[in-house]
């Protein structure tokens, strides 16, 4: 398969539950991704090089922490780490970071991923907690949920703590973390919420034509609805893509509200409009639990 189809068909055709300002910064990444011109420059990237797969390497060594606190037995984990090297009694540490899509691609891993990964850690008897170590400005609706409801179940199982170090947990990043026992942050303007979902079309027709391309769809008799949402979209009537995303984001809400519980106090403040919030009014509003450091973390 060719590098970077996943992440090109997830922008191309996903909805998103990403940090708005991060998106539009990638714009021009994304223009590079769709001209063919540069897709050798992609094929042969240092970022891809860098993504370790069990069929590229002999072995995958969990990397261990240097902490503070020196009776910590940290070992910071990847879904394709071998997880029989891990001491008994440790604390495995899963680094969530970047845009997230359903399936791995460039250098990145995929929520299914990691999914899988967080039910191997349940399974080990070695293994006593979990970090889940975030910095994500959120990623595809599709598999997100599934990662978050992984999370979940296997924080019943054996504690799995949350944490944003200098960094973000919006949208996306924002929901699979609230699925933790516990999510802290270690710096005052690290950033959480974002809890919304957007999409976005591109009119290639009009470009096409100038170029002399006649562009016709013609559909069976029995499909009148199909795309309809798209082209109504198109037609300036977006009303039936409004409804989808309208249902993505009452799980969305759903989730946290179920996640976070009675720690949640939104009478101040309300923080399912989308917007984002520094760590000490996150922790207010009851997003998160704290601003601790590391240590403080691998103690709990």
């Amino acid at each position: 398969m060719q590098n970077g189809f996943h992440t090109l068909s997830a922008i191309l055709r996903g909805k998103w539950l990403i940090e708005h300002n991060y998106a539009m910064a990638h714009l021009p990444m994304v223009a590079q991704m769709i001209d063919k011109n540069n897709e050798a420059a992609y094929d042969n990237s240092a970022a891809y090089k860098g993504r370790l797969h069990n069929s590229e390497i002999e072995e995958n060594k969990p990397a261990r922490m240097t902490m503070a606190h020196a009776a910590a037995n940290v070992y910071s984990v990847n879904p394709y780490s071998s997880l029989t090297m891990v001491p008994e009694g440790s604390i495995a540490m899963v680094n969530i970071t970047g845009p997230i899509l359903k399936y791995g691609d460039y250098c990145t891993y995929g929520s299914l991923e990691y999914a899988s990964l967080f039910n191997k850690l349940s399974k080990m008897s070695g293994i006593k907690g979990i970090i889940a170590n975030i910095d994500s400005p959120g990623g595809q609706v599709d598999g997100t949920a599934t990662l978050a409801d992984t999370i979940n179940q296997v924080s019943q199982i054996k504690p799995v703590i949350g944490i944003v170090q200098d960094g973000m947990s919006a949208s996306a990043g924002y929901w699979i973390a609230s699925a933790c026992n516990e999510l802290y942050a270690t710096q005052a303007t690290d950033m959480f919420g974002s809890i919304g979902a957007f999409t976005t079309l591109i009119d290639y027709v009009p470009a096409l034509e100038n170029m002399g391309v006649v562009v016709k769809e013609i559909y069976a008799p029995q499909s009148a609805d199909k795309n309809k949402a798209a082209k109504d979209a198109l037609a300036d009537k977006p009303e039936l893509i409004q409804e989808e995303l309208r249902m993505i984001v009452e799980k969305f809400i759903g989730a946290v509200k179920q996640n976070r519980s009675s720690r949640l106090d939104t009478k101040a403040n309300d923080p399912f409009t989308g917007k984002m919030f520094f760590a000490k009014e996150a922790q207010q509003i009851g997003l998160i639990d704290g601003i601790q450091t590391m240590d403080y973390v691998v103690n709990r």
